[in-house]
């Protein structure tokens, strides 16, 4: 019976081919002009699986294997540790702001190539470490030492560990990602094969005998597998190796820039035990051969994958066998060449076999008994394990992760000396910046709401309370004379803030502010290599090393999504479970830490992010109202700069609607100055505009001046400052949206109805907010003012 395959799935070609005595004759069917023959799209399957099959050169000849290394040398000849390093600059890097510095974010990390849900949100400190890290390997030619990620539970190190993963597996399908192994084919032609080429001759025309590497499935007998995925450069004598080598990147070296290698892996090393047994017997039946032995090699590209462990590997902390060896056994159907069968053949297996020359990682290290990580004392370094009597040397590159808690225990093991030598340790705290907290919480808070409307600043509410928990206090001792009186007035929510995005405190002088934005960097430092003693317990005390979690606060906003008091999923319910979280200190560590002059504090921390959200929301609906547009303020500040610019020069200020000069007016001058609380002389007041002013105007000197930014705390003033005026206004507004929708708001004029209409109309279009959660917030507005 003929099929087509549809768009809409598989149907009948004819009904005259079907049975009659089961199934009955129907109507003949109209022929679909978008169907498509199931034998053309085999076809098509067939024609496009050949194509890349050949494209991606998944097997080849020995010679093939080594006309590709002449044209690419340095492709061949990376260990794991540059494998993984070309993986990163593959996906290249961005330049993104960080705490206090411009620094690097690899977009490997990113996922971009993939599904973005398990994408890396910040830790780029992390990345650069890793990175560094992994440089330092490659120069060294072996991944001398175990990178062990450590920090927190729920700060991101089995994420960063799986983007890595996931990376080198797409890398290695890409063209300057290609991996080699190779294979002992074997075939009963072989005794009738009278086609022998002698070795000398072959060699010296650089022509190298047929192979069996492209035999049909039907005449290979025989296919034995390296399993610790050799180069197949060890198939060359050494001497000849070395020579090979230094010719083929002498040569490339003459015509291309040579990336920085380091290839003594490459130069000294050797097959594994199985696969020299099977070179030498071969050798030996062949009388010296050597080109006869290569017949027998299939060179095989692979590529890096973690479901069906290549390259790279996962370890839990239940497993403790990691490597083993066993004799290599087949199916009794399986013939054995007769030079093969008495060589007592072992093949090696386990975690670290299947990841040689890619990334192995312990997860949860610590976790495991010691006793069964001791032998990585000398893998680590020296890149061998003994299995009894199978000795296998390793290239890849270790990577562990382990919470805190397990790091401060262990440091108190007297084996921990001798480990902390094959480590390198890199702290991975929580984030501290809650902007991209918050693009974490907004991945799943939609998961969370199940199909109800998620209003403004829910994830940006929480991620600030969670950064709130994780500061700690500055200590005026760690710094200069001159920024310690100053840090130590920072209280927690100024200090997220300077810390996400800059923000210094408005009511810190302008000398202070500038002060503090010149050393965020150095106040995000400060506490990097702190410890202390919690519990009983000492150990690390870096900030980011204590405090809500990120899975901590995905319970909270799955919880404040349950609750039916509102319909949108709001921060005011987010607010509800917080005050709910607080009260069970014996479930949350970061609950008994002491509080410290205002930080740890973390039911105060409720408090102070409803106020920041009453401040926020109430922006909002001021703007939605519209009393006063945006550019009014803008166009009132910028009067109120010339005026101060003409008073300050001794100038006329020129008024084009008028089309004359006129005075600098004090009345205008004095009347702005009146809402800026201003707390030094008028006059030392304005001249520190003007310079502020001239400075800028000299470092940019083709830019125009934009008041708002540079004078962000006069502008908030001056915008809060109209609020206050108008805060009469502003409630009887207020008032008359939550109206809408009851019995009351027929009762509005029509003026009073079209005003409501616009502000819900601007808070949709502007903020997102839907009208329920619009009239909400404006109630919580209302009941807090």
């Amino acid at each position: 019976m003929a099929y087509r395959y549809m768009r809409c799935g598989l149907a009948a070609d004819s009904d005259a081919e079907r049975t009659e005595a089961r199934d009955p004759p129907r109507a003949p069917q109209a022929k679909n002009e978008d169907a498509m023959e199931i034998g053309e799209f085999l076809a098509e399957i067939q024609k496009r699986c050949t194509a890349q099959f050949q494209e991606r050169g998944r097997i080849k000849t020995y010679e093939e294997f080594l006309r590709d290394f002449a044209a690419q040398p340095h492709l061949y000849l990376r260990t794991s540790a540059r494998y993984m390093v070309d993986a990163l600059e593959f996906f290249g890097s961005d330049e993104k702001d960080l705490i206090g510095r411009k620094g690097r974010r690899w977009k490997i990390f990113d996922l971009d190539y993939d599904r973005e849900m398990g994408s890396l949100v910040g830790q780029e400190r992390v990345q650069n470490a890793v990175y560094n890290q992994l440089v330092q390997y490659a120069r060294r030619g072996h991944g001398d030492k175990m990178i062990v990620l450590h920090g927190p539970n729920g700060s991101s190190k089995s994420t960063i560990v799986e983007a890595l993963f996931r990376g080198m597996q797409y890398y290695s399908n890409q063209p300057g990602g290609a991996l080699f192994r190779f294979n002992w084919i074997f075939t009963e032609r072989e005794d009738r094969r009278n086609d022998r080429i002698g070795f000398d001759s072959a060699f010296e025309n650089g022509v190298l005998p047929d192979s069996y590497a492209l035999l049909k499935p039907q005449e290979i007998s025989v296919c034995i597998r390296c399993e610790l995925k050799d180069s197949p450069l060890f198939l060359l004598p050494r001497e000849e190796r070395v020579r090979f080598i230094e010719s083929a990147m002498k040569e490339y070296g003459s015509s291309h820039p040579l990336p920085e290698l380091n290839y003594h892996y490459f130069l000294n090393g050797d097959l594994c035990p199985k696969c020299k047994k099977i070179f030498e017997a071969l050798l030996t039946s062949y009388h010296g051969s050597w080109k006869d032995v290569i017949r027998h090699v299939q060179v095989e590209r692979y590529f890096i994958s973690k479901r069906y462990r290549q390259g790279a590997i996962s370890i839990e902390p239940q497993a403790n066998i990691d490597a083993e060896a066993r004799p290599e056994s087949y199916e009794p159907s399986v013939q054995l060449p007769a030079i093969l069968q008495n060589l007592g053949l072992q093949e090696a297996l386990g975690d670290l076999v299947d990841a040689n020359h890619g990334m192995l990682e312990y997860s949860d290290f610590l976790k495991r008994p010691l006793e069964t990580n001791k032998y990585l004392l000398t893998t680590s370094e020296k890149g061998t394990i003994h299995l009894g009597g199978y000795s296998a040397h390793l290239d890849l590159t270790l990577f562990a992760t382990t919470n805190e808690k397990q790091l401060s225990l262990f440091k108190r093991n007297p084996d921990f000396p001798s480990f902390k030598g094959r480590m390198e340790l890199i702290p991975v705290p929580y984030l501290l910046m809650y902007s991209k907290e918050a693009i974490l919480y907004q991945r799943h808070i939609d998961l969370y709401s199940r199909g109800r409307h998620v209003t403004p600043h829910t994830a940006v509410m929480a991620a600030l309370w969670a950064v709130l928990t994780r500061l700690r206090r500055p200590l005026a001792r760690n710094y200069s004379p001159d920024l310690a009186p100053i840090v130590a007035r920072l209280t927690p929510l100024e200090k997220a803030k300077l810390y996400d995005h800059g923000e210094t405190p408005l009511h810190f002088r302008e000398e202070e502010q500038k002060l503090l934005r010149t050393n965020i960097f150095t106040i995000r430092e400060e506490l990097n290599d702190a410890e202390g003693e919690f519990e009983g317990l000492y150990g690390a005390e870096y900030e980011g090393r204590r405090g809500s979690s990120a899975r901590e606060m995905m319970s909270v906003l799955a919880a404040a999504a349950e609750n039916r008091n509102y319909k949108c999923l709001t921060p005011m319910a987010v607010f509800e479970e917080l005050e709910n979280l607080t009260k069970d200190a014996s479930l949350y560590e970061f609950l008994r830490v002491p509080v410290d002059n205002g930080y740890n504090d973390c039911v105060r921390f409720v408090e102070d992010i409803k106020q920041e959200y009453r401040e926020v929301v109430k922006q909002d609906a001021y703007e939605s109202i519209g009393l006063v547009e945006e550019q009014e303020y803008e166009r009132i500040f910028e009067e109120y700069f010339h005026h101060v610019k003409a008073y300050d020069l001794g100038e006329k200020l020129f008024v084009p609607a008028r089309g004359q000069y006129v005075d600098p007016s004090e009345e205008l001058m004095g009347r702005i100055e009146g809402l800026l609380n201003i707390t030094e002389t008028i006059a030392m007041f304005r001249s520190n505009l003007m310079t502020k002013i001239a400075a800028y105007s000299i470092d940019h000197p083709d830019e125009a001046i934009n008041y708002r930014t540079l004078f962000p705390r006069i502008y908030n003033l001056l915008k809060q400052s109209f609020y206050r005026e108008r805060d009469r206004t502003l409630t009887i507004v207020e008032q008359n949206i939550l109206k809408y929708g009851t019995g009351e708001y027929r009762f509005l004029s029509d003026s009073d109805r079209k005003q409501v209409e616009v502000t819900l109309a601007r808070m949709e279009e502007n903020h997102g907010y839907c009208k329920d959660c619009a009239k909400d917030v404006i109630g919580y507005v209302l009941r807090n003012r």
